[in-house]
């Protein structure tokens, strides 16, 4: 998905359930009957040093007659999508980041945003998830890393190659789902945020170890917390998008084409993951090795 904000951000970059062994890939062979569906994880923002991605990756790919992702990256770069974040993004009325936050928030966030250069007159008319947005993206970008992932890299790949794309929601109600976080929250989902960041490089770190083995350790300690802390955010990014996406995932294993889904890596684990969804329906899942 998406402008990326650490463990809030990672809901929609996992949670691992007994009765999986992992060792090699976070890409999995999903079938039931003759039908087979590829399942695998994104991490949305890489380091040039990141690729060539794993083989298990490249595999699934050549194996699969369509590519299906979260939404429509191409159309998320146009100026019209562009538009519609900024109006869902910005107070349109007189309220103001320093009106919706406590004093001491409103230092702490203009300090953090003199970080990284961003005076807080250009900030202030963003909603706190806007907000966080653009700081957790400078940050990344500082540590190297770009909007570049896996998702993004097989989106390319799979129009150079003519093969068909297909979605599972659309960008406005991404957009939805993104721009309406910390909405009646706002101080705490700022403070939580700007404590995330203090250790973005560490914990990011590692979730790309937990994504290129296809262990989530790391992953399941951050959306442990986020689901402690906000479970309305957990709600509305993790399981309410799973359940919408798992009537799609159970049409294309009836099917006869391959498909090969890429989904943010918190997606396929835990209690609320795909892959123990599809384990509860009596699919036959097979980690791609």
């Amino acid at each position: 998905m998406f402008l990326v904000k650490k463990r809030i951000a990672l809901l929609v970059a996992g949670i691992v359930s007994v009765g999986f062994c992992f060792s090699q890939s976070s890409v999995w062979k999903v079938s039931k009957g003759e039908n087979t569906l590829y399942l695998a994880g994104s991490i949305h923002f890489l380091r040039p040093s990141d690729y060539p991605l794993p083989l298990e990756y490249e595999t699934a790919f050549e194996k699969s007659d369509k590519l299906i992702l979260e939404t429509d990256l191409g159309e998320m770069s146009t100026p019209a999508t562009v538009k519609k974040m900024m109006a869902k993004a910005i107070f349109t009325d007189t309220t103001t980041l320093q009106s919706v936050l406590a004093p001491e928030t409103y230092k702490l966030l203009t300090e953090k945003a003199e970080q990284y250069s961003l005076p807080m007159e250009r900030l202030k008319k963003f909603k706190p998830s806007m907000a966080i947005s653009i700081l957790s993206v400078g940050q990344l970008q500082q540590l190297g890393f770009s909007p570049e992932g896996v998702d993004a890299y097989y989106f390319s790949k799979a129009k150079e190659a003519g093969k068909k794309i297909e979605f599972l929601e659309t960008v406005d109600y991404q957009i939805s789902v993104l721009f309406g976080m910390g909405e009646g929250y706002e101080n705490e989902f700022v403070l939580y945020s700007l404590k995330d960041l203090e250790n973005t490089e560490k914990d990011l770190l590692f979730l790309v170890t937990d994504w290129r083995r296809g262990t989530s350790d790391e992953t399941e300690k951050q959306m442990k917390a986020t689901k402690e802390a906000f479970p309305t955010v957990y709600n509305s990014l993790l399981i309410e998008r799973n359940d919408n996406w798992f009537t799609k995932i159970e049409s294309y294993l009836t099917d006869e084409p391959i498909e090969f889904m890429v989904v943010g890596l918190a997606h396929l684990y835990g209690p609320d993951g795909l892959l123990k969804k599809l384990q509860g329906k009596g699919y036959t899942i097979e980690q791609v090795k």
